[in-house]
């Protein structure tokens, strides 16, 4: 959300620039936004790097700090966040406060970005006690993070949920789709931080040669994804 663009056009995390940056917006510090502590990690992560030993380390984060919030805001770059978030909509059982997932395809050092509304709004939504599960907030739209995928690399609407209608939409006004919202959890909150990284997503094709399966399955990979 608030790289540093590097010689070869690359964009880079830069350690420190967001809580900076989210010091100096007033909009944070309106009357309606919630009080907002920001908690940054070090090592800095590279969302292209990450992977489920950091979205454990996130889960395990919240569970630590649950009874004091009131929600969660992840912010982190785009290029693994759906991973990330549907991730965590597996790891954190019975949840019953809001984590946000967001990030921006400019970041907020840019004159013209969208970084600014996407972290507000995620915010906003981080602090209202309506839909309580793991979600992406992009652009105008609050998606259900298991049904998210990124869908573009150059608008603004990088996220979206092909199958399923966003959580909710804003406008003039929030527009929530209430016929979507999860009933109230049940329990206490649990981490399964635990995960089988024994995966292999395999797409078939007309003439696929079913041994490479045979060879997949002996080579001990035990959980697989057909497309």
């Amino acid at each position: 959300m608030a790289p540093d663009p590097a010689q070869d056009g690359a964009l880079a995390p830069v350690e420190g620039a967001v809580t900076a940056y989210m010091r100096d917006m007033r909009e944070l510090h309106a009357e309606k936004m919630p009080e907002v502590v920001a908690h940054e990690y070090s090592p800095f992560f590279d969302s292209s790097d990450m992977g489920p030993s950091d979205w454990a380390l996130i889960a395990n984060d919240i569970k630590a700090n649950y009874l004091h919030f009131d929600g969660f805001v992840v912010l982190m770059g785009t290029d693994t966040m759906a991973y990330a978030a549907t991730a965590l909509s597996f790891m954190l059982e019975n949840l019953g406060k809001p984590v946000v997932f967001t990030g921006s395809q400019i970041p907020l050092c840019e004159p013209y970005n969208d970084a600014r509304r996407n972290l507000i709004m995620a915010l906003i939504f981080a602090s209202r006690d309506t839909i309580n599960e793991v979600s992406i907030f992009f652009h105008d739209r609050l998606l259900r993070a298991c049904r998210s995928t990124k869908v573009n690399t150059h608008r603004l609407l990088a996220f979206d949920s092909p199958n399923l209608d966003p959580l909710a939409k804003i406008g003039i006004t929030i527009d929530e789709n209430e016929h979507l919202v999860l009933p109230p959890a049940r329990g206490a909150l649990r981490v399964h931080a635990t995960m089988d990284t024994r995966l292999l997503t395999i797409r078939l094709v007309p003439g696929f040669d079913d041994g490479i399966m045979r060879q997949t399955i002996q080579a001990g990979h035990e959980s697989g994804s057909l497309r």
